[in-house]
């Protein structure tokens, strides 16, 4: 059992902490893809609003009871119980409680490669529909991160990786049950997203279905339109690739499914706000 620890944080006292957890300072461990490093279960009462900040980490939140608002991309979004939001790093991140009470348990990740891992899973920056929050799961996440061994962090990044199966499981089953021909289209776009082939008018061509259609029905199914599926995931990769390694901008071009390199440059700078090299030299750590 995770103790009760009653404790007011940033500075509000209608947020409440149950329980956090975060990964004790530590020598070398694994070489991860990803690591957690917070977690916790927060319960908020109504009038509570967060601060306001760019983060550069995922943050998922899990929604056990009440309501909040999550502003996702400039949008308000209502998160309720069974739902999860996600957000990326470079966000805005800013939230608050919609009705009387918000009960929510969250996690952080972080490194390069988080981003992928979520997006292999379909998961952007997004509220999903997932079921009640194993809290079981998330009692395990915090015994791990106050392990202060290698394995305590190795431990961590496997729940949240199971925790992220989930939720895609989730995803899956729904799309499953909503449009059966829309789930196989998602899942090839999760496995070949980075082939520079792929685009709707293939995937409409595979599927039998005109690109109208396909377009409509995978919005209804998913919420967004295929190219911009494809595109998310491509992007969401193409900056873990440019800020997390040091390979030519080219390559990570070609990897993410763009031959143009001046076409790719264009696309982030729509879509960052910024060149690749610019981005490189902005979030880059330890290169």
């Amino acid at each position: 059992m995770i103790d009760w620890q009653p404790a007011r944080i940033m500075g509000s006292k209608k947020t409440f902490r149950i329980w956090e957890a975060h990964r004790p300072a530590a020598g070398p461990g694994f070489k991860l893809p990803f690591r957690v490093e917070y977690a916790g279960h927060y319960r908020s009462k109504a009038g509570f609003r967060s601060s306001v900040k760019t983060i550069d980490f995922i943050q998922v939140f899990w929604c056990a009871a009440g309501e909040g608002i999550i502003v996702i991309n400039g949008r308000e979004q209502v998160l309720r119980a069974g739902q999860v939001a996600l957000y990326f790093p470079r966000m805005e991140h800013r939230y608050y409680t919609a009705g009387k009470k918000w009960d929510v348990y969250w996690w952080t990740m972080q490194g390069s490669l988080a981003p992928s891992i979520a997006a292999a899973f379909g998961l952007g920056a997004e509220i999903y529909d997932a079921g009640p929050p194993p809290v079981r799961m998330f009692a395990q996440l915090a015994r791990a991160l106050r392990n202060p061994a290698p394995y305590g962090e190795a431990q961590a990044s496997s729940i949240a990786f199971q925790l992220l199966v989930r939720i895609g499981h989730s995803q899956a089953k729904i799309k499953r049950q909503a449009d059966p021909e829309i789930s196989g289209i998602v899942a090839t776009i999760n496995a070949e997203w980075h082939k520079p082939a792929l685009n709707v008018k293939q995937l409409a061509a595979a599927s039998g279905m005109n690109r109208t259609a396909l377009s409509h029905r995978f919005r209804k199914a998913v919420g967004i339109s295929p190219g911009e599926y494809i595109a998310r995931l491509r992007v969401q990769n193409a900056v873990s690739l440019l800020t997390g390694t040091r390979r030519p901008v080219e390559h990570i071009a070609a990897s993410c499914g763009y031959l143009d390199r001046h076409y790719f440059a264009r696309l982030l700078k729509k879509r960052m706000g910024a060149s690749p090299a610019r981005l490189r030299r902005k979030f880059s750590v330890g290169h």
